[in-house]
């Protein structure tokens, strides 16, 4: 991520001068929302009628990005950094068990500045946001879901690397599209000011992600033992694929952020 770095220092220097607002430091950790999730297994049943026990739910986090703007704007065509919006960021990755309520702490302290903040972005990587590769698997589940077309035992690994490009709209605009967005969800709600020590929480809802998966739809991989599987492409024109990668990079509904001052 080395090449947001700088941009991005330089900006929230920019912000301190810009709105009056103070440099702090803040602390950042995360896990499965305790609202829903005990632990592993977590059951449920999906608005389309699938039963689910979830069995692991992994989210790879590579950073957290506050916002002085609700950026409704965003889409696969713009820009990956926006200038002059940025109040706090945590450049840390950290691995959530979303099953757990025990909340793991980022590893590095987050800085930002008092000025209010409208919404959040979560950076779905684990090392540079730019890279034209990245190995992380960001999305790592596996449980069993029951409809009425039967049981499917599933599992699913997600990356966001050459897997997930998408070619321009316009031969002419080569830099549209750009990989960075795919890994950027965005704008997340969080209408908030960042205060000298605070705490600020990341909570994940695992249900969200499946909210919209017809798992009658997934790829059997073995008879014995029966399993099904996501397919991590974004060619694939599978519904259940196609599904619950949108639902990954949803900003409404699997991920929430709280202020504790």
């Amino acid at each position: 991520m080395k090449r947001a770095l700088l941009p991005l220092v330089l900006l929230l220097g920019a912000c301190v001068q810009t709105t009056g607002g103070e440099v702090v430091s803040f602390t950042a950790k995360a896990s499965g929302d305790p609202a829903v999730v005990t632990g592993a297994p977590l059951t449920f049943t999906t608005p389309s009628g699938f039963d689910v026990t979830l069995t692991r739910a992994r989210l790879a986090v590579g950073a957290v990005y506050l916002n002085q703007q609700n950026p409704q704007n965003y889409s696969l065509e713009t820009s990956c950094i926006q200038e002059g919006i940025y109040s706090g960021e945590v450049r840390g990755s950290v691995l959530i068990d979303a099953l757990s309520p025990t909340a793991v702490d980022f590893p590095v302290a987050g800085n930002g500045t008092t000025a209010p903040t409208r919404a959040a972005e979560l950076w779905l990587t684990g090392g540079d946001v730019f890279a034209d590769t990245d190995s992380t698997v960001v999305l790592d589940v596996a449980g069993t879901a029951t409809g009425a077309m039967g049981s499917f035992p599933f599992e699913g690994q997600f990356t966001i690397s050459s897997n997930r490009v998408i070619p321009p709209r316009n031969p002419a605009l080569p830099g549209s599209n750009p990989l960075c967005r795919q890994r950027i969800v965005s704008p997340i709600a969080f209408d908030t000011a960042l205060t000298q020590g605070a705490m600020v929480t990341l909570l994940v809802d695992p249900r969200a992600w499946f909210a919209a998966v017809d798992f009658s739809g997934l790829t059997k991989v073995s008879d014995v033992p029966l399993l099904y599987r996501f397919t991590d492409d974004q060619s694939s024109s599978a519904q259940p694929d196609k599904a619950l990668f949108n639902a990954l990079r949803s900003a409404v509904g699997p991920y929430r952020f709280e202020l504790t001052p």
